[in-house]
Parts: structure tokens; C-alpha cells; sequence
């Protein structure tokens, strides 16, 4: 049985932001997990020439102004007074660089960002390849993790902006610091989403740093790493300023507490922190995510760390709403007569890479139609989505494969609200679905984690020696909305459909 709060308010009110590529999103909780308000706010990304990078000065601005709408948003509905604890996501593999003011040195590269692929194949044969990085942090350096921004770096950026940078921080720590003033502090979550920590000891590996040509940037790097702190150490309480702002009452300064990348935050949002639990997010990227108490056995899966002690398995594929989005059309789920396109559109399929892939060996945009375009939208909507499904049955198989035992399976984002997207999906795995009330995983896991930190941390002050863990608070505020079946009508064809979508991948194209 779950451990029950014994020090935090029954009335409390918990925090969860998402800092995404695509926006902000600050939603107040009930202990309980009911949504008590919530605000969202866009995000501007510089693009151009491939790029995707974050003005900082605009991060600091999200924070700022997104707590300042939640608490006149819960004016309407309660008393400010009882937020308790904020809890932070954000994306993995993002992070920027500050002076020791906290402004910007250079802007955050994000995880999508085209640019990087060369710079990590430099960096990785100076490293040894993926056998050394894994010898070091027991996991790969895949592209999108920030050690590749800095081999960029090392081409791109002057050396005064190396000499005056005081810290390298990822996305989430960075709003943590513009939210409670305290820059020099990154989670066990947000660390592994580097290359640069050992997974298994939660400790920096400097040894990383090799993958830099030059030693004097090696040496700048290393001074730029904040310190690696436990998940249920505050990192402080909102800053004097910012609670000022928010309108807050006189002497209410909410803890924030270490944050979670987007990928760790959705797992443990989508109730997924025990072996065997998968937390697919249908986001603008699908991701398909497991927790174990071990690294995986083999294959090329990304592996991080959990806040909370296990590791974090992950598929991360860049393609998905954005794809859908693109290709279908933003109202695509509008599309209701898609439901009744027959399974695998009478032979009209489409490869869903808007931008590459390369887990999957796209190493350039492919969106490729067979036979041809349909003209039929229904038909066109239907076959973007379960090009989506096979991908991400692509990537359940791939936790298989490396040992994980599948034994239940949770959906949430965006994508989520669509029943034909769920429907074909669990058709296309031939399991069940298991679909959360929230449809916001990230900014839940994000309060999860806030919620387990925050009763940890006054038990600890109160002396109470019972532990409240992560299982704990997942109990106590993730709901589960409904269960959406496989139907066995589309199962069989959809078996056979993978294996064609697997084929394509391999460069046969369906006949």
C-alpha cells in the first residue's frame, strides 16, 4: 500500500512547469492530481540555417511570466498562499550557457537541432566511439545530448565567450535558477541528458571532455559543470523577486525543487516507475519510455538516469506531431471519417520522417508516399497515423529486445485525445492502452516529482524516518482516465503492415 502524506497540506497546491520547444506550460495541482488552473505561453526558436536554438533572455521571461499568470489564475479558485512546491520539466539534451550574472552567453541548442550531427561524429571518434562513452557513463552519446554542443562550440564559438561563461546549464536547471536565483545546481534527471555523467554513480565523467580537440577547453568546460544534487533537496524557494512579481502573499516562497528532463518527467507523469512499465508521450516528438533497475542488455536505446534511482530507457523519435501537423494538416483530428479508412488505407502508406532520424538510419528528411499522394484526405490522415503507430511499435520492440519484460503500457500528450490514435496504436501493439486523465504527462510528472521532494524534505526536517518515494506520489496524483483496446479487426492486418514499414525502412519499397 502506498505511503500517505503525513507532512504536507491536504489543501496544498503543487506546481508543475513544462518547458517544451514548442511552449511553457505552468499547471497548479491538487495533492490529489486534480488540475486547479493552468497557463500556456509560446516559445520563439531561431531556426534559421538548421539551427533550433533558445534565447535565454526569453527563458528567464517564460518563467517569470508564467508564474505570475498561474497565481492570478488561482485567484479564481483558491488561496495563493497554498502553493507549497514547483516542480520543473524540460526538454532533454537542451542547454545554454550563462556569465555569473545569469545572462545569456550564447543561446540554448536544442535536442532537434539539424546542425549537430557532425560535430558529435568528430567528437565521437576523438572519444574511442560508443564503446568508450558507454565504458565511461554505461550508457551512448547519442547526437542530440549536449556534450555534442560542445564540439560545436569548440569550432563556433570565441574563445572570450568560453573564458566568460560561469556555467553550462540544461533547460530546466537554467529556469530553476531564473526562478529561485540559485544557477549552480542540475538534477540526477537533467545531468544524465548531457553525455557528461556516469549513470551509474550520478558523478560527472571529465573523461568525456576528451572529446574536445583542445585541452585548455576541456579545462573551461570542466570549471562550467554545476553540482549534481538529490531530487529531494530543494534547490530553493522561489526568489524574492519573482514571488513579488507573481503577487504573491508577503513570506510565501514556494520550494522548487530539482527538475526532471521532459522524458523522465512524462515516465513518471504517465505512472511508469516500476520495472516493466512503458509511458508512451504523443507529443511534437513520440517518445516511448521505460523504467528498470538496470541498463539495457543491447541494442542502441538511449539511457538516463531517474531522480528518483532507476534508469531511464528511452526511444526519442523527432517525428511526431510536427509530422502530423505538417503532412495532415493541424486539424487532423478533426478528420473523423478517417475511423472509417480500413486499416493499412487500401495500400496507400507514407514514411513520417519531417525531419531525420537517425535511431532508424534517416539521416535526412523523408516523407515518401506509396503508391502515390492520396487525394483523399480521410485516407491521407489515416495512413500519417499509423505510420506513427509502426514507428513507435518500432520502438516497444526495441525495449524488448534490450530485456525489458512489458507489462503495462500508459499514453498521454497531445496525441492522446485522439481515439483513432490511440485505437490504431494499441491495435498496431495488439496490447491495451492505458490513457491518463491528464493529458499534460510532463507538468504532472514534473509536480510528481515536486510533491514526493517536498514530503521527503519535511520529514527529514521533522524527523521521521519512513521514506515517501516516487511510487508514492504517483499513487497519490496520477488517474488513469480509461483503457483503450486493441481492435482484433485491424490487429492482423496491422501485423503484417509492420513488417512492410519495417521493410521500407530497410529501402524496399512496398510493392
Amino acid at each position: 500500500m502506498a505511503e500517505q502524506l503525513r507532512c504536507v497540506s491536504p489543501h496544498a497546491i503543487i506546481v508543475g512547469y513544462d518547458f517544451s520547444t514548442g511552449g511553457v506550460k505552468a499547471l497548479a495541482f491538487t495533492v490529489g492530481g486534480q488540475t486547479c488552473a493552468a497557463i500556456r505561453l509560446t516559445t520563439d526558436l531561431w531556426t534559421e540555417g538548421g539551427v533550433s536554438e533558445l534565447n535565454l533572455m526569453q527563458l528567464e521571461g517564460q518563467a517569470r511570466a508564467a508564474t505570475r499568470a498561474l497565481t492570478k489564475a488561482l485567484d479564481g479558485g483558491g488561496d495563493n498562499g497554498a502553493i507549497a512546491a514547483c516542480g520543473i520539466s524540460a526538454t532533454h539534451h537542451t542547454a545554454g550557457r550563462i556569465d555569473w550574472t545569469g545572462n545569456q552567453v550564447r543561446r540554448a541548442i536544442c535536442w532537434n537541432d539539424q546542425t549537430l550531427g557532425k560535430y558529435h561524429a568528430e567528437g565521437l571518434a576523438r572519444l574511442g566511439g560508443q564503446e568508450r562513452a558507454k565504458e565511461l557513463t554505461g550508457g551512448p552519446w547519442a547526437v542530440r545530448y549536449s556534450l555534442s554542443h560542445l564540439v560545436k562550440d569548440e569550432a563556433a564559438l570565441s574563445e572570450a565567450d568560453w573564458k566568460r561563461t560561469d556555467l553550462i546549464l540544461p533547460h530546466g536547471p537554467l529556469a530553476a535558477g531564473y526562478l529561485t536565483g540559485r544557477f549552480n545546481a542540475t538534477s540526477v534527471s537533467s545531468a544524465a541528458s548531457t553525455g557528461l555523467m556516469d549513470l551509474r554513480t550520478n558523478q560527472w565523467r571529465r573523461e568525456m571532455l576528451d572529446a574536445l580537440a583542445k585541452p585548455e577547453l576541456r579545462e573551461l568546460a570542466w570549471d562550467c559543470l554545476p553540482d549534481i544534487i538529490d531530487m529531494n533537496e530543494p534547490v530553493g524557494p522561489l526568489s524574492e523577486s519573482v514571488a513579488l512579481d507573481a503577487g504573491l502573499p508577503a513570506g510565501v516562497r514556494p520550494l522548487v525543487f530539482p527538475t526532471l528532463d521532459d522524458q523522465a518527467a512524462g515516465l513518471i507523469g504517465g505512472g511508469a516507475v516500476e520495472a516493466g512499465q512503458v509511458a508512451i508521450i504523443l507529443g511534437n516528438s513520440a517518445v516511448v519510455n521505460s523504467s528498470s533497475a538496470r541498463l539495457p542488455q543491447s541494442g542502441t536505446l538511449d539511457a538516463m538516469k531517474l531522480n528518483w534511482g532507476p534508469y531511464l530507457w528511452m526511444r526519442c523519435y523527432s517525428n511526431g506531431a510536427l509530422f502530423l501537423d505538417e503532412v495532415a494538416g493541424k486539424d487532423w483530428f478533426k478528420v473523423e471519417e478517417a475511423a472509417n479508412v480500413p486499416p493499412l488505407c487500401g495500400g496507400t502508406s507514407v514514411l513520417p520522417f519531417l525531419l531525420s532520424e537517425p535511431s532508424v538510419g534517416v539521416d535526412a528528411p523523408r516523407i515518401e508516399w506509396s503508391p502515390s499522394v492520396p487525394e483523399n484526405r480521410a485516407v491521407k490522415v489515416r495512413a500519417c497515423v499509423e505510420a506513427l503507430a509502426f514507428l513507435l511499435a518500432r520502438a516497444v520492440k526495441e525495449h524488448e529486445s534490450a530485456g525489458q519484460v512489458v507489462t503495462r503500457i500508459t499514453v498521454s500528450g497531445g496525441m492522446a485525445k485522439s481515439q483513432l490514435m490511440c485505437e490504431v496504436l494499441a491495435s498496431v501493439l495488439n496490447r491495451p492502452l492505458e490513457r491518463l486523465v491528464s493529458d499534460e504527462g510532463p507538468a504532472l510528472g514534473a509536480a510528481v516529482g515536486a510533491l514526493a521532494g517536498l514530503e521527503s524534505h519535511l520529514r527529514k526536517q521533522q524527523g521521521i524516518a519512513e521514506p515517501y518515494t516516487a511510487v508514492d506520489a504517483v499513487a497519490a496524483m496520477v488517474k488513469f482516465r480509461d483503457r483503450v483496446h486493441p481492435r482484433p479487426e485491424w490487429a492482423a492486418a496491422y501485423a503484417g503492415g509492420l513488417e512492410t514499414f519495417e521493410r521500407w525502412l530497410e529501402g524496399r519499397r512496398p510493392c
